[in-house]
C-alpha cells in the first residue's frame, strides 16, 4: 500500500444531491395565486394574474385562458426565431420551443409577469427562451428579423403596428380580439395590405369563464403562398 493511502474502502453509493425544485414550485404557485391586476400601457386595459395556464413539470394550471397547443401543433416552428408579443407568462414561447424552435424572444409590458415567465422556465429547464420588457405599441420596440411572430390576445395593441412586424418577418401568427361578424371587415381585409397570404387555424376561446359568446379567430398570415405553405405543418 502506498504511504498516505487509506486502507477505508470508499462507499460505492453516491447520494442523491438537493434540489430547489420543491420550493421553486411553492414560489411560483403562490406568484400565480397573488390577487394582482396588471394594467397596460394604452388605455389601462386590464389583466389579472394567472393569465395563461402553465405548466409545471407534469402538471399543468389552470389560468384563465386555456392553452393554445392545437394551433401551434399546425405551425412548423422546426429551427426557427420567434418573436411572441405580448408574452405574460411565456407559456406560448416555451411552448414552441419545445415544437423546435431554436430561439424564441417574448415581449411582455409588466415586469411581474416577466418574473414568473423566468421562473417557470428555470423550474421547466427551458433553454433559449428570453423575454424582456417591452412597450408593443411603442414604435421603438419593434426590430430585428424573424421567422415568425406571434401576437395571441394583443391585437387592440399590435393591430396598428402591422406595417412594423411586415418588416421583421414573412410570417404572423395572430389570434383575434372577441368577434362579432366582423372577421373580413376588421382583420382580414386590415391584413391583406402587408400579408396577404392567410389561412383560418379555428376558434379559440375568450375565456374559462365567459360563454359562447365570447370568442376569438386564429389567423395564420404570410406575405406569400410560398411562405405561408413553408410556415405550415406538414402533418396539418
Amino acid at each position: 500500500m502506498a504511504a498516505g493511502q487509506s486502507s477505508v474502502p470508499m462507499e460505492s453509493g453516491i447520494a442523491d444531491p438537493p434540489s430547489a425544485k420543491g420550493q421553486l414550485a411553492e414560489l411560483i404557485r403562490s406568484c400565480l395565486n397573488l390577487n394582482y391586476i396588471s394594467k397596460s400601457c394604452q388605455n389601462e386595459i386590464e389583466t389579472g394574474n394567472h393569465y395563461q395556464s402553465v405548466r409545471l413539470g407534469d402538471v399543468k394550471t389552470s389560468g384563465f385562458r386555456t392553452d393554445r397547443s392545437e394551433f401551434l401543433d399546425k405551425i412548423n416552428f422546426n429551427s426557427t426565431r420567434v418573436l411572441d408579443l405580448g408574452s405574460n407568462l411565456g407559456e406560448m414561447s416555451r411552448t414552441v420551443r419545445d415544437r423546435g424552435a431554436d430561439i424564441v424572444d417574448g415581449f411582455e409590458y409588466d415586469h411581474f409577469f416577466i418574473e414568473i415567465a423566468q421562473l417557470l422556465n428555470a423550474y421547466n429547464s427551458t433553454t433559449r427562451v428570453s423575454f424582456f420588457q417591452r412597450d408593443i405599441t411603442n414604435e421603438a420596440s419593434y426590430g430585428g428579423q424573424y421567422d415568425i411572430v406571434m401576437a395571441f390576445a394583443v391585437w387592440t395593441y399590435v393591430g396598428p403596428k402591422l406595417g412594423l412586424i411586415a418588416q421583421m418577418t414573412d410570417v404572423l401568427l395572430l389570434e383575434t380580439h372577441n368577434l362579432h361578424g366582423n372577421l373580413q371587415r376588421d382583420y382580414v381585409d386590415r391584413l391583406d395590405q402587408y400579408f396577404p397570404s392567410h389561412t383560418y387555424l379555428g376558434d379559440s376561446d375568450w375565456g374559462r369563464t365567459h360563454g359562447p359568446s365570447g370568442g376569438r379567430a386564429v389567423l395564420l398570415c404570410a406575405k406569400n403562398d410560398a411562405a405561408l405553405e413553408q410556415a405550415m405543418h406538414s402533418g396539418a
